[in-house]
């Protein structure tokens, strides 16, 4: 499959893409081919572009762009239609030392499945940070994705299970998707306030061997 990771040259992009690029062909977006390319030659597997060639030549699309940067996403709306595109952004600021959620109502996902609306928006990796994706073998950890139907589920899912270690679990329509990105400034906190180092989910059913 040909996925393309727009904002690729960032910290949680280049992470992802780096572990998507063993199975898949990644295309690195950005909006300096440069330096697409450069963090692309160090990936086996991946080929740096910008975002508009990434949109058009790729199967399905991974934006990990920040929220503020989101109207880059417009001029792809023809390129990524009737693709599959995953959303990994979380909304967050920063107040008294403390990360927030910066929504009063919505979610980054249906933010972007309003500009993409002939797209199939799906969340996945909100609440994982980079540097779980920088390490070798991954734990164990779960990515709740949301999306209207059970078939985008599906389509997200096959990326993300194609990363070992990854458990794609369904949390339900796109409206969920603000539950999903809360979740990731408590992780933040969490770590910060109790000197944890990076956190990440895992759910643990009854009598599972941990």
């Amino acid at each position: 499959m040909k996925i393309g990771v727009l904002g690729g040259t960032g910290t949680m992009g280049l992470a992802i893409a780096s572990r998507l690029a063993p199975k898949h062909e990644v295309l690195i977006g950005s909006r300096v081919v440069s330096k697409a390319e450069k963090f692309a030659s160090d990936i086996v597997g991946a080929i740096g572009t910008d975002y508009q060639s990434a949109a058009r030549k790729c199967d399905s699309a991974i934006v990990t762009i920040p929220f503020s940067s989101m109207a880059l996403i417009d001029p792809l709306s023809e390129a990524l239609s009737k693709k599959l595109v995953i959303s990994t952004i979380n909304p967050l600021k920063v107040e008294n030392g403390l990360a927030v959620y910066g929504l009063q109502k919505g979610s980054a996902a249906e933010t972007l499945a309003a500009r993409l609306p002939k797209s199939r928006i799906a969340t996945a990796f909100n609440n994982i940070p980079a540097g779980f994706l920088g390490q070798g073998k991954l734990p164990r950890i779960d990515v709740l994705i949301a999306a209207n139907s059970k078939s985008t589920f599906e389509e997200a899912s096959f990326i993300v299970a194609s990363i070992p270690g990854l458990r794609p679990l369904y949390a339900g329509p796109l409206h969920e998707a603000q539950a999903i990105e809360r979740i990731t400034p408590l992780v933040l906190n969490l770590a910060s306030k109790n000197r944890t180092g990076s956190l990440a989910p895992r759910f643990i059913s009854r009598g599972e061997n941990c």
